[in-house]
Order: C-alpha cells, then sequence, then structure tokens
C-alpha cells in the first residue's frame, strides 16, 4: 500500500481538494487570453487562500447561500464567466448574476497554476470599471478533475 501526500503550493501550505478529489477547481485556457493553467487553493492563512476567505467572509458566503467558503471557491472556479484585470498582476474570474461572485487570483509562475488569493459576493459597481479580459457567456470553462489524479506518491 501506497503512502500519499498531497501537494502544496510555493508557500508549503497543503492544496485543497475539491468536492471530486482534486487540487484543480477549474481552468484557465487559452482562448481566456491568459496563461494556461489550472486554477488551485490552498489552506492558507488570514492573508490568503481558503483560511482568508473563511475568516473574512464566511458571513457573507452563508448570506448569500453558500454553506460554506470551500463550496464557493468550488462554485466561482468551475462556473466563472468573466475575467477582468485587477491590481497590478491579479484578475478576478467572476460569476455574474444579480451580484458578483469573485475569486481573486494570481498566476504562480514557478508551480504552473492560478493561485485563489481571496473572493467573495460583490454588488456588480465593484469590477464594472475594470479591464475585461474575457468574457465566455456562451462558452464553460473544463470542469475540475475527478479521480483524485492529483495526490503524490511519497
Amino acid at each position: 500500500m501506497k503512502n500519499y501526500r498531497l501537494a502544496v503550493d510555493e508557500n508549503g501550505s497543503p492544496f485543497v481538494l475539491n468536492s471530486k478529489g482534486s487540487i484543480d477547481f477549474g481552468y484557465i485556457t487559452e482562448e481566456m487570453n491568459l496563461p494556461p493553467a489550472p486554477i488551485r487553493i490552498a489552506e492558507g492563512n488570514d492573508r490568503y487562500g481558503l483560511k482568508h476567505i473563511a475568516i473574512r467572509h464566511s458571513d457573507q458566503l452563508r448570506d448569500n447561500g453558500f454553506s460554506s467558503a470551500l463550496e464557493f471557491v468550488e462554485f466561482v472556479a468551475s462556473n466563472f464567466d468573466v475575467i477582468k484585470q485587477g491590481i497590478d498582476d491579479t484578475y478576478l474570474i467572476e460569476v455574474e448574476t444579480v451580484h458578483n461572485d469573485t475569486l481573486f487570483i494570481k498566476m504562480c509562475s514557478e508551480l504552473s497554476y492560478w493561485k485563489v488569493i481571496s473572493g467573495g459576493v460583490f454588488n456588480t459597481r465593484y469590477s464594472k470599471k475594470k479591464k475585461e479580459i474575457y468574457s465566455g457567456s456562451d462558452n464553460r470553462p473544463p470542469q475540475p478533475a475527478s479521480d483524485g489524479e492529483d495526490l503524490v506518491p511519497q
């Protein structure tokens, strides 16, 4: 029987698994005008990652129908229809409804993935003036992997 360990981000924080057992929550593809790579989230801390979103935004997420920060991240990363330029080298991926379910992502080039830094439910005015990088309301991003293939043998 093999022992497995989960992959970690550039800070040594373990990646979180989605409901299908994968560390890939969604994908940025070539047609989205950004470097193609999976979207991942680490456990993080109070400054980034799943812990940050849970600490800072759990009441807001619950008020908007999400049972947890993890459910929110999985929903946005696998259903976003817009990408906008954020501050510096960050981008916003959004599911646009009466409000915007938004994740802030940043490319982690040394490990080739898009890192979820933060996220929340925002008024549509929040990102209205930000430069749109991609709009794909007719195209759905690929769904996350489902077979736990992201586990690394130890």
